[in-house]
C-alpha cells in the first residue's frame, strides 16, 4: 500500500500582497499531485488548509479542481479534511463542491450517511454519522480542525478523539498542532493536543497544521503508529526561510546558512513509512543586520543582498542602536535596482539604550490562572465564536474548582478611598442643590436600584449569572 501525504496548501494566497505569490503556492501544489500520481499511489491525502481562506476565489476554485482532475482521471482517489482556513462556520464548505464534482473525498463526522466505492459509514446519534475512506483492507479515519476545548472537555474528563475512534485502525488524518513536535513553532504555547491525547492502534498519523517538516517514530511516542507533518507546501512566513544570513557589528562579512527546516515538500508513504518527496518551492531569504549608523546600515544592506538570488523573497530585519532611530522608507529605495523578485524592510532599530536591571519570568509575570486563560484565548475571533459554548463551560468548571486568591486581589493603588464620615461632602466639591419643580413636590424621591454585587465565593459563579441565590 502506497499513499500521498499532503497538508497546508494554502492556494489562493498571493503573499505580502504580490499577485507572483498566487502562482507559486498553486505550482507547488500541482507538482505535488504530478509526482503522487506519478509514483502510481494508491490514494492521496490532504491533512487541511487546501485552500488559505474559507471563501476562495472562482479563479482559485478552478485551479484546484483543474489539479485535482489529474488523479480523478487516474482514478487515484483523495481524501480530505478541513483545516482551520478551510472551514466555516456553517457544515458546508468549498470541500462540499469538489466532492460533488467527485474530486476529493471528506472523513469525519457527517449529517448523512456516504457509501460508495472509497467510502464508509456509521451512525453515531441521531443526526450524526462517522464517515472514513475505505481502499483495500485500510481505513482513513479524519476530523476537520477543531479548537481544543471542543476536543478535550471538562479539563480532560471528556476526550472526544479516543471517543469517536475507540477500537479504529488503519490512518488517522487530523489538522491540530500537537505538543510533542510543536517545540520552535508558533504553536508551541497554543497547542491543540498533548501527545498522550491522541487515539492509539493506528498506523499511521497523517498530520497538518504545523507548518514545519515534523516526524515522531513510535519509539519515541509510544503509539501505534508515526506522528508526521509534511509541513507545508510553499514558505508561508519568515520562521520557514530557506535561508538566513547573519551580519553582527562583529562580523566583517555577511554569514550565509541554509535554514535547518530543509526544503519543502510531502511525503510519499509506503507500508506506513514515510519517504519526503522535495518540492521546487521559491527561495525565501531571512536577512538580520546590525549597525551603529544610517550609513553602515546601508551600505552592510547592500552587501547582504549581494548574496541573494534574483528569483528569491528577501525579508530584511534592520538592528542596532542609532541615535534619533531610523525610517524606513530610507531605506525602502536602497535595492530598487537590485533586481530582487521582491523585498521588504523591517525595523528592529532602538534610539537609545534601555537597560533593565532584571529579567522578569513568565511566572512572576502572569499567575497559573492567568497562564490558563490566555492560553485557551489564544485563537482566532471565528474559531472562538464556534468553541463560545466549551469555552463557557471550561471557564465555569474553572471557577468551580476555585481560583488562587492572588488572581482576585485588587492591587492597593486601584482600592478607592472611602470617606472618613459617610455622606459628608467637602465644600470645593459639593453642588448646589437643584431647586424642586412644584409638580415634584409632595412625591417620594425615586428608588435607587439595588446594586448586583459580585459572589464571595467564585464556586457560585453559574448561580450569580442566574440571578440566582449562591
Amino acid at each position: 500500500m502506497r499513499f500521498a501525504h499532503i497538508a497546508d496548501v494554502h492556494l489562493g494566497r498571493e503573499q505580502f500582497n504580490q499577485p507572483f505569490r498566487y502562482d507559486d503556492y498553486l505550482g507547488v501544489f500541482r507538482e505535488s499531485i504530478e509526482k503522487a500520481v506519478k509514483a502510481r499511489v494508491d490514494f492521496i491525502l490532504i491533512a487541511g488548509d487546501l485552500f488559505h481562506v474559507s471563501r476562495p476565489s472562482p479563479r482559485t476554485i478552478r485551479d484546484a479542481v483543474e489539479v485535482l482532475e489529474l488523479p480523478r482521471r487516474k482514478g487515484i482517489p483523495v481524501f480530505a479534511i478541513e483545516g482551520n482556513h478551510d472551514k466555516t462556520i456553517r457544515e458546508t464548505s468549498v470541500f462540499d463542491l469538489l466532492e460533488h464534482l467527485g474530486l476529493i473525498y471528506t472523513v469525519g463526522l457527517k449529517r448523512e450517511p456516504r457509501e460508495g466505492e472509497f467510502q464508509r459509514s456509521r451512525k453515531i446519534s441521531e443526526n450524526r454519522y462517522l464517515v472514513w475512506g475505505q481502499v483495500g483492507d485500510v481505513e482513513i479515519h479524519g476530523l476537520r480542525h477543531h479548537t481544543r476545548w471542543q476536543l478535550i472537555r471538562q479539563d480532560g474528563a471528556v476526550n472526544v478523539l479516543k471517543t469517536l475512534f475507540r477500537g479504529k485502525k488503519g490512518i488517522l488524518m487530523l489538522h491540530q498542532a500537537v505538543d510533542y513536535l510543536a517545540k520552535d513553532t508558533p504553536y508551541q504555547d497554543a497547542f491543540d493536543l498533548k501527545l498522550n491525547e491522541l487515539p492509539d492502534g493506528f498506523s499511521y498519523y497523517a498530520l497538518g497544521h504545523i507548518h514545519v517538516r515534523r516526524t515522531a517514530e513510535t519509539t519515541q511516542t509510544g503509539l501505534s503508529g508515526p506522528l508526521v507533518y509534511p509541513g507545508s507546501l510553499e514558505r508561508t512566513e519568515v520562521r520557514e526561510a530557506s535561508h538566513i544570513i547573519r551580519y553582527s557589528l562583529r562580523d566583517k562579512k555577511p554569514k550565509v546558512m541554509e535554514s535547518r527546516e530543509g526544503p519543502k515538500g510531502f511525503y510519499i508513504v509506503e507500508d506506513f513509512q514515510p519517504e519526503f518527496v522535495e518540492v521546487d518551492a521559491r527561495q525565501f531569504y531571512s536577512i538580520r543586520v546590525e549597525g551603529d549608523s544610517k550609513s553602515q546600515l546601508r551600505k552592510r544592506v547592500e552587501e547582504a543582498v549581494s548574496l541573494v538570488p534574483k528569483d528569491a523573497i528577501a525579508v530584511i530585519t534592520l538592528e542596532g542602536t542609532i541615535k534619533g532611530g531610523v525610517s524606513l522608507a530610507e531605506f525602502n529605495d536602497l535595492l530598487k535596482d537590485s533586481g530582487i523578485m521582491y523585498y521588504t524592510f523591517r525595523s528592529r532599530v532602538v534610539g537609545e539604550t534601555v537597560l533593565s536591571k532584571e529579567r522578569l519570568s513568565e511566572e512572576e509575570l502572569f499567575t497559573e490562572w492567568e497562564r490558563e486563560l490566555l492560553l485557551n484565548l489564544r485563537v482566532s475571533p471565528k474559531e472562538f465564536s464556534e468553541g463560545l459554548t466549551e469555552f463557557v463551560s471550561w471557564l465555569i468548571g474553572r471557577y468551580e474548582k476555585g481560583i488562587p486568591e492572588k488572581a482576585l486581589k485588587v492591587p492597593e493603588t486601584e482600592r478607592k478611598e472611602e470617606p472618613e464620615e459617610k455622606g459628608k461632602v467637602s465644600e470645593s466639591t459639593a453642588k448646589p442643590e437643584k431647586p424642586k419643580l412644584e409638580k415634584d413636590l409632595g412625591k417620594e424621591p425615586p428608588k435607587k436600584p439595588k446594586p448586583i454585587s459580585r459572589p464571595k465565593n467564585p464556586s457560585s459563579l453559574d448561580a450569580w449569572l442566574r440571578r440566582g441565590k449562591p
